[in-house]
């Protein structure tokens, strides 16, 4: 077993790297993903989908609300230390959150629980084979996905480069149950 601390820094490392990587690489746009996504059975079959604001930079699957209407898409916010699930309507508007990114005002989207969620779309720095994930350091999705209530399916979403041999991760990190690149749909080792 690796030490926290060594697996601590060893995130940071791999952070930094990957940070920096999003400087000089060049993003596509979504349509590989999308193309990828909506192929999918349990696409299909998912009355609530859980999306995410975009940082610059990372896979943006905001396009896939505007293009499939009659899909319910769910999208997180910001709460203290967890997220809040908000369900979009016509009549919901966006609000500044932290980090830069857009999030739903809560008087205007309707609340939803966590167990309603059947597919969660998953933004990382970086992802492997075995389905672990790098995220930010904070810990936001590892608490939301990690709560017994969540049944989904978890779909890591990246660009070809995120993809790395090996994520290191600790016992409360969450690994995805797929990885979609622009190119690639890899099913994890735990999926198989």
């Amino acid at each position: 077993m690796i030490p926290k601390e060594t697996l601590n820094n060893e995130k940071r490392r791999l952070r930094a790297l990957i940070k920096d990587l999003f400087q000089s690489r060049h993003m596509g746009n979504f349509e590989g993903h999308q193309s990828r996504i909506v192929t999918l059975e349990i696409w299909k079959e998912s009355k609530k989908i859980l999306l995410y604001s975009a940082l610059p930079g990372e896979p943006d699957p905001v396009i896939l609300a505007a293009k499939f209407p009659g899909q319910v898409f769910v999208y997180p916010r910001i709460e203290g230390r967890h997220l809040g699930l908000y369900q979009h309507t016509k009549e919901s508007r966006w609000v500044p959150g932290p980090y830069g990114l857009k999030e739903p005002d809560p008087e205007t989207w309707k609340q939803v629980s966590l167990a309603d969620i059947d597919l969660a779309l998953i933004p990382g720095l970086a992802f492997d084979a075995l389905g672990g994930r790098l995220g930010r350091g904070v810990g936001f999705y590892d608490r939301l996905l990690g709560d017994s209530r969540f049944r989904g399916m978890k779909i890591g979403l990246c660009w070809e480069w995120q993809l790395i041999p090996l994520v290191p991760r600790d016992t409360h990190d969450i690994m995805m149950d797929l990885i979609i690149s622009e190119e690639n749909i890899l099913e994890t080792r735990m999926t198989s």
